[in-house]
């Protein structure tokens, strides 16, 4: 028996590859988080945007949201008991700065296999359509793997640009949110966003889920076991940040976007 979405919304899930908004941290919360990354930038010299993979591990508020009940009881009730989370980002749009994201699959470049992640996206700021919320092709998990260009665009915030070619005009559904609401897509939802034509900027943190028997199709990697239990052992444990900040941990955040930024490194597991 689901833990708290309804029989509709999980075969909404299943036939559409989305669900949006759903609840998810307060409104102080998510404004905290934003404090964590005006400090994070300050500290680091850079913002915690331009870090592709592991962006849960900046700050120990981030981590912590990880494991935040009112999440993962969604993501139990799409994928299963046993979560791991593989990977993060913090999205970040300024306003009127031009970024936008291609039409993609999360499927193209994460190398997993199954293709079972379920991705949270959760506001920290309001995301509207204006905004350059995202927009996702209802159904189009359930179709073709397409092929990616990597045109690494300067305002393509994709790490190479990764671009679907073939995509004209769709007919697509966009996902606006409140700060702290979030929405779950499926890896292989065909989904993008537009610029952020307003006076406003639009942030929000990407959270990569997986089921435990997922596993790395590009060599051995990182998580963090954050509900149930992990029988299979495909993944090394993430470091635990131990403050507000670890510096000790953004070395490892570092690697882990560096190798995925690489073209040298063939991403896509086999469809």
């Amino acid at each position: 028996m689901p833990k708290v979405l309804t029989e509709d919304q999980i075969q909404f899930y299943r036939d559409k590859g989305y669900l949006a908004p759903l609840d998810g941290i307060d409104p102080a919360t998510a404004a905290a988080m934003l404090d964590d990354l005006d400090a994070f930038a300050a500290a680091q010299g850079m913002s915690a945007g331009n870090l592709n993979m592991k962006g849960h591990l900046c700050f120990r508020r981030s981590y912590d949201i990880t494991f935040d009940d009112r999440i993962l009881d969604v993501v139990e009730d799409l994928i299963g008991p046993n979560i791991l989370t593989f990977a993060s980002r913090f999205w970040m749009k300024k306003s009127r700065d031009g970024s936008y994201v291609s039409w993609h699959q999360d499927s193209a470049y994460f190398g997993l296999d199954p293709h079972e992640l379920v991705t949270v996206w959760l506001a920290l700021t309001d995301a509207t359509p204006e905004m350059g919320c995202m927009k996702v092709i209802p159904g189009s998990h359930r179709g073709k793997a397409y092929s990616h260009d990597e045109t690494f665009h300067e305002k393509n915030l994709l790490a190479r640009g990764q671009a679907i070619r073939e995509i004209d005009d769709p007919d697509f559904e966009y996902m606006a949110l409140k700060a702290g609401q979030f929405s779950c897509h499926h890896e292989r939802i065909v989904h993008g966003s537009d610029a952020n034509d307003t006076d406003g900027d639009r942030i929000g943190l990407g959270i990569f889920f997986i089921p435990t028997h997922v596993k790395s199709t590009i060599g051995r990697r990182t998580a963090c076991l954050v509900r149930g239990v992990d029988e299979y052992g495909y993944w090394d444990a993430d470091p635990e940040p131990q403050g507000r900040f670890d510096d000790d941990i953004i070395d490892h955040i570092r690697t882990a976007s560096q190798r995925y930024v690489d073209p040298q490194y063939v991403q896509e597991a086999e469809a």
